[in-house]
């Protein structure tokens, strides 16, 4: 019994045995497979299985689990396990099956992160490439088109320095030369348009020269380029000419411009200012035994044909009477045809006629301001309703200016008294830098005077006796007010310059410079810093001239020296100091001032006539045209000081000297 008990006790200690061994295993299964990777937070906490095994052996109190990892875990079963081989397979399989499944992941998830880093390394490395590409991609545009626009746009030539020529017309006879500039062949360049009048040989039919009664004055129209002096055209006139304008307007489609040909007697001519050929020509334009005024008033469209039309001006040719009559005839620009009839005006007065010359005041009115000594004014408007009748007004004359009008009594055949002295020389309008409108300027033989242009109303008057010519406006000083150069004749036939200041009167600058000379003109040039140079010719005379207490011109000492006429150019910031710019022994018929923009260059245009020569019983005299570029001329110039000066700083100075009719 004893031995059956202590077997039974055995297998049943086996069983028990086996059935505790499998305990453990399922428990240590249990916490090895329920949260794989995750930590047991209290090893603690009630569990059945383990609470069951947990006084049988010593090792499960010293199970330790890792939070997240499985090496220890797995240590602990093999273990456990050991003593047991089936379940020892069972949880090998079952490792080895947790362990590919594990790998499995690991490696899908290390594929996903390898791939992402791929991607975001890939895109980061990819933008620099796109904006390097797109650089060298512009880059290489932009030098395709440079390339390509040097190879087929010329740039624009630069013309060399204008230095100076000259041009022989052959001999001039019975009349004073007309000249005046215009670009004729679009160089940019003032071309020179001059008119001029030569006795031709003509021969009987016996082939004998003709007495010199019977000998014919011919008379040509000549344009010299204004770079050289070369002809460009010529072309012959049918009477001799007494003002040529151009600029009047455009015609086939703005391509030609328009030059006007004023005859003495009674022709009209519009010419093709590039070629010289006949746009068209009218004859008998003026009224019998008239002869132009003054150039032709260059109006809006009044015909309504597109192009800008005339108002000629004619008086008497030979004035008899106190009473002298102005004519006015409207001319279709276009055509040449007479718009309406000619309409006439009584005026009284004696000197030199004076005008007609346009004026626009204030209001925006468009007049004619005319007369012999005294100066009147008639509204285009008036003139047009007594030239054509009680029709109807064109647009742009229908505007009238009631400040002039109510000087008027409201007839239409009289006439605005503007300046009634009995003593007028000249009149010019004076524009206003900036502004609208324009004031008066009347010269009459020892006094200036400044109206203003809107009440007729005094400005100031300047008394300076013997007043030779013309006063020449430019900007003197830096209130952009326009100041006058004139010539007077002082003490014993000694010649004086002055510039008057246009704002007051007073006196801004003056010298003696020789002895009295007619017929020489001054003139002014713009200077790219608003202001402008003047340039007058001088005489030397037997008596040495002095210039405000210098007498510099006496160190000449050639022989020709009496009859010389020097060019002096005069600048605003150095007044004492004057350029002798050039000398002739010929005088001066006529001269015009032009701009080279491009060049920041000027030049300077004489027309001279020789000495008197007899031939074939007819007076004739040499005509030369003389062109001269000013920056060359002051390049070679003489320096003559009114004052002690460094020579080398006023060279220096000079040198940079820039002209342009544009102001910077």
């Amino acid at each position: 019994m004893q031995a059956l008990g202590l077997r039974v006790y055995s297998e049943g200690e086996g069983n028990c045995a086996c059935g505790v061994s499998r305990r453990k295993m399922a428990a240590a299964l249990s916490r090895a497979l329920k949260l794989p990777g995750k930590k047991i937070h209290d090893l603690g906490e009630y569990d059945p299985l383990r609470q069951a095994d947990s006084d049988d052996s010593e090792d499960d109190g010293n199970l330790n689990y890792q939070k997240n990892g499985n090496l220890q875990t797995e240590a602990s079963i093999e273990t456990t396990l050991d003593g047991d081989a089936n379940a020892a397979v069972e949880m090998h399989a079952l490792k080895v099956k947790q362990r590919r499944l594990d790998e499995t992941g690991s490696a899908e998830v290390r594929a996903t992160e390898v791939s992402d880093e791929f991607t975001i390394k890939a895109r980061t490395s990819l933008v620099p490439c796109l904006r390097t590409a797109a650089f060298l991609l512009t880059l290489a545009f932009v030098m395709v088109l440079v390339l390509v626009c040097a190879f087929f746009i010329p740039c624009p030539r630069s013309l060399p320095l204008m230095t100076s020529w000259n041009r022989s017309l052959g001999q001039a006879a019975g009349f004073t030369p007309v000249m005046t500039l215009w670009d004729v062949n679009d160089d940019q360049v003032s071309d020179v348009i001059v008119s001029f009048s030569s006795t031709g040989k003509t021969r009987d039919q016996r082939g004998s020269l003709r007495s010199q009664a019977t000998l014919k004055l011919h008379v040509s129209v000549a344009v010299l380029s204004g770079v050289d002096g070369s002809v460009l055209w010529t072309s012959p006139a049918p009477e001799r000419l007494k003002f040529i304008q151009c600029g009047i307007g455009y015609m086939d489609g703005g391509q030609c411009s328009v030059c006007l040909l004023v005859g003495i007697n009674h022709m009209l001519k519009a010419v093709n200012s590039s070629s010289g050929s006949s746009l068209w020509e009218m004859k008998s334009v003026y009224r019998s035994h008239q002869t132009p005024a003054a150039p032709a008033v260059l109006l809006p469209d009044i015909d309504g044909d597109g192009f800008a039309d005339l108002l000629l001006g004619s008086r008497p040719t030979v004035l008899t009477s106190r009473i002298r009559d102005v004519s006015f005839v409207f001319v279709s620009g276009a055509t040449g045809a007479l718009i309406g009839q000619s309409v006439s005006y009584n005026v009284t007065g004696e000197g030199k006629m004076i005008g007609p010359k346009a004026y626009v005041s204030s209001g925006g009115v468009l007049y004619v301001l005319f007369g012999y000594g005294n100066i009147q004014a008639v509204s285009v408007r008036d003139i047009y309703k007594q030239a054509n009748g009680k029709g109807s007004l064109p647009p742009s004359l229908q505007k009238q200016d009631s400040l002039w009008e109510w000087k008027r009594k409201g007839n239409l055949s009289e006439l605005l008294e503007v300046y009634s002295n009995g003593s007028a020389r000249d009149l010019q309008t004076l524009g206003r830098r900036g502004e609208s409108g324009s004031d008066l300027l009347i010269t009459t033989k020892d006094k200036l005077q400044v109206l203003n242009g809107q009440h007729l109303l005094q400005l100031w008057s300047a008394n300076r006796s013997s007043i030779e010519s013309a006063p020449v406006t430019g900007f003197f000083n830096e209130d952009n007010i326009l100041d006058f150069l004139i010539q007077i004749t002082s003490g014993s036939n000694t010649r004086k310059s002055l510039i008057i200041d246009g704002s007051s009167g007073e006196e801004l600058w003056k010298a003696k410079l020789g002895c009295r000379i007619q017929g020489l003109e001054a003139a002014s040039i713009p200077l790219s810093d608003g202001r402008s140079a003047f340039l007058f010719w001088a005489k030397e005379c037997g008596m040495n001239p002095s210039m405000s207490g210098v007498a510099p011109l006496a160190q000449r000492t050639d022989s020709n020296s009496q009859s010389q006429y020097h060019l002096y150019l005069l600048h605003p910031l150095y007044p004492s100091v004057l350029l002798e710019l050039a000398n002739s022994t010929e005088v001066v018929a006529a001269s015009a001032t032009g701009i080279l923009e491009q060049q920041k260059d000027a030049f300077y245009v004489t027309m001279m006539m020789g000495s008197t020569h007899r031939s074939h019983e007819s007076r004739t005299r040499p005509l030369l045209v003389k062109g001269l570029g000013l920056n060359w001329a002051i390049s070679h110039s003489r320096v003559v000081t009114l004052e002690e000066e460094a020579i080398g700083t006023i060279r220096k100075f000079f040198s940079k000297i820039q002209f342009s009719a544009v102001q910077h």
